[in-house]
């Protein structure tokens, strides 16, 4: 049986770079965030004790009760231990954006113009939503 061969564009081969460096990244932020967190490295802007003792709590409530960071405010606060890991988990799911960002230069400098207009649109609607602007079923 005769085994293919696939050939990847650049537009590909960029994806493809920065997902793997960016993933590896992000694992390993991931992983030390919550070493920094579980060990208590750095001081956490809520113990771990009232955290478990308000699972119970809507997460509105339990950010009121608790005065913990909510949403983009953990970039207020990265001296702690939960919100530093809170941020490296925003890092993992920004990669993506990344991604997007760098096939949209590989694509412009192919003079790609539609695929670089949509690379960019869906990266403009991934920074909407991210930052509250646009959102879904809600």
């Amino acid at each position: 049986m005769k085994q293919e061969t696939t050939h990847a564009d650049s537009v590909q081969l960029a994806y493809a770079g920065i997902l793997g460096k960016a993933t590896t990244l992000g694992i390993a932020l991931i992983v030390a965030g919550y070493a920094i967190y579980i060990f208590q490295l750095i001081p956490l802007s809520v113990p771990i004790e009232q955290v478990a003792g308000h699972w119970h709590l809507r997460a509105a409530e339990f950010h009121q009760q608790l005065d913990a960071p909510l949403g983009w405010s953990c970039f207020a606060a990265p001296g702690y231990g939960d919100t530093l890991s809170y941020i490296t988990l925003i890092y993992l799911g920004s990669v993506t954006m990344l991604c997007l960002f760098v096939a949209g230069i590989a694509f412009f400098r192919e003079k790609n113009g539609i695929y670089t207009a949509i690379s960019f649109v869906q990266l403009l609607v991934l920074i909407f939503a991210a930052a509250g602007i646009v959102s879904g079923g809600h």
